[in-house]
């Protein structure tokens, strides 16, 4: 029995329509809300230093918020970079309960905590050395609150 070469073109056409537009479907939503900059001493600074954005919506985490730092100060033993991330979820969207629970909103600044100099509309970035490894400090002064974000260890993503 022979085959129809133009019935298998078509065919192939279609699978090949049909897996791009599924496809397209979750990666096109698949982002997250774009990064937000933030300055110090008035200067924009770049996003791969520190950046929030909100959690992307095809995993329903929009109501979370991420903190995102790469300084000297997290570097690894062999002098490389790395990030840290911090969360926002007091709603427990991300599924992470001891990130939920850890999240602090009213907190107190411990007396070890400084400035970084990194604002971001009114909010400005806390650490403290006694727990700078587990916890960034997001201060706002009108109106005065200060925020407890837990890091996210090893940092959160979603397919």
């Amino acid at each position: 029995m022979r085959r129809d070469p133009r019935r298998f073109l078509v065919v192939a056409a279609f699978w090949a329509v049909l897996a791009t537009t599924t496809l397209a479907g979750c990666v096109g939503t698949a982002e997250s809300a774009p990064a937000e900059s933030w300055t110090r001493n008035g200067e924009t600074v770049d996003i791969e230093v520190i950046s929030t954005n909100d959690g992307p919506a095809h995993c329903e985490w929009q109501r979370a918020r991420f903190l995102q730092i790469s300084w000297p100060i997290y570097s690894a033993p062999d002098g490389q970079p790395r990030s840290a991330q911090y969360v926002r979820d007091p709603e427990g969207v991300l599924g992470h309960e001891a990130l939920r629970r850890a999240f602090r909103s009213g907190a107190t600044l411990p007396e070890d905590a400084i400035p970084t100099g990194y604002e971001r509309d009114g909010t400005a970035l806390w650490l403290a050395d006694s727990d700078r490894e587990t916890t960034a400090y997001l201060v706002t002064e009108d109106p005065p609150r200060v925020e407890a974000w837990p890091r996210a260890d090893p940092p959160l993503g979603c397919d």
